[in-house]
């Protein structure tokens, strides 16, 4: 069996494409498998000179869909099937070429992101554009909350899955202070992702506000080519009170990341939207209580107040930090039930072999093209925020 993953970039990082490498990676112990995605630099550009990875060119849009289409179709005789990684570049590249049998994942709802940066009418018209390049091709998506959100294409779930193995030996939480010159002696609230509005930081910065004892850690890129460092420069003339116990690292490496969390107390998630979010999965492997928005992929992994906190408002998830900083032995109970979960049910190598199980179904013949159902189009109160 011969597979080609097609996507956008690798370098440039994010959850969902550091998950889909996960993905890839796993899958290349059992299977002939390729990745063919676009090239741009970025702190995980590494991960773009293993084996089996290729270029068709720069990442611009909509260049890039070109390039990608043209070098499909140069490789399409040599392999049994597509997996097709994002709604953007591969999608469109992947349909023109024509190239079958093909499987479209989405790990999250590309109208709604469209919808978020560029306003409703972006998002009506995603709508009306993915319907002919979804239809008939098996969609895969990560969480139920998504395949809701489908349902008129008759997704099929994997759940995506973390590589647990990359938790088994952090460092202590003294040691991995000390390497990243943080100061011990206060409750250390920390998150992971890019700053960008939907990931909703001001909940951050306002439990930091309202709980005097914490200070907060937020890893990721706060510049990005939409919104470049707007949402970030926005955070910053909001809450002058609290910047010097809010710390922003910028990018930060993958293979780093276990040291951040290794770094932590409690770890914060306050997203409007996600599809099955990497960042939160990490942190429960690595055994951090985590304090979630209540929205329902989060609903998904997380059992309140044995796996987790789930909570609607920053004021709500201020309450729930004071009570785990207050109590050692609660964060220690909370953060390894969360451990266990992830181990049991949410492990890459389960991922891995859900994927290798639709390959061989749809080499096979064994997956029919549904066609859609029909439904009303209409914004759920997530697009509205």
């Amino acid at each position: 069996m011969r597979v080609l993953f097609i996507g956008a970039h690798v370098g440039k990082g994010g959850g969902l494409a550091l998950q889909t490498f996960q993905v890839f990676t796993g899958l290349r112990r059992h299977i002939d498998v390729d990745l063919l995605c676009l090239d741009a630099l970025g702190v995980h550009r590494t991960m773009a000179e293993i084996p089996g990875v290729r270029f068709a060119g720069p990442l611009v849009f909509p260049k890039g869909i070109a390039y990608l289409e043209r070098a499909v179709r140069e490789v399409r005789d040599e392999y049994d099937l597509f997996q097709i990684l994002d709604p953007y570049f591969s999608l469109p590249a992947a349909f023109w070429a024509r190239v079958f049998p093909r499987a479209v994942f989405f790990g999250t709802d590309p109208r709604a992101e469209v919808g978020w940066r560029y306003g409703p009418h972006m998002n009506a018209f995603m709508r009306l554009a993915m319907a002919p390049l979804i239809s008939g091709t098996p969609l895969v998506v990560n969480s139920q909350a998504l395949a809701a959100r489908f349902r008129r294409y008759h997704p099929r779930v994997i759940q995506g899955g973390v590589d647990t193995r990359r938790f088994d030996q952090l460092s202590s939480k003294a040691a991995a202070r000390r390497s990243l010159g943080i100061p011990e002696g206060r409750t250390l609230l920390v998150t992971v992702g890019k700053v960008i509005p939907v990931k909703r930081l001001e909940w951050l910065m306002e439990i930091v506000r309202h709980v005097p004892g914490v200070d907060a850690m937020v890893v990721g890129g706060y510049t990005e080519e939409h919104y470049s460092d707007e949402y970030y420069r926005t955070l910053l003339a909001t809450y002058p009170d609290i910047r010097d116990r809010v710390t922003f690292t910028g990018e930060v490496a993958w293979d780093q990341v276990p040291t951040y969390l290794a770094a932590g107390d409690i770890f914060i998630f306050p997203s409007k939207f996600e599809g099955m979010p990497n960042a939160l999965l990490e942190a429960m492997a690595a055994s951090l209580p985590v304090v979630v928005s209540d929205i329902p992929p989060h609903r998904e992994l997380i059992q309140h107040g044995r796996t987790g906190f789930l909570a609607r408002d920053p004021i709500e998830m201020a309450h729930q930090v004071t009570t785990l900083a207050n109590h050692e032995d609660l964060r220690h109970a909370v953060g390894d039930a969360a451990r266990a979960y992830v181990r049991e049910n949410l492990d890459s190598e389960a991922c891995t072999r859900a994927f290798l199980e639709l390959y061989k179904r749809l080499i096979a013949g064994d997956l029919g093209r549904d066609a859609p159902v029909q439904e009303p189009v209409e914004l759920s109160s997530s697009h509205r925020d």
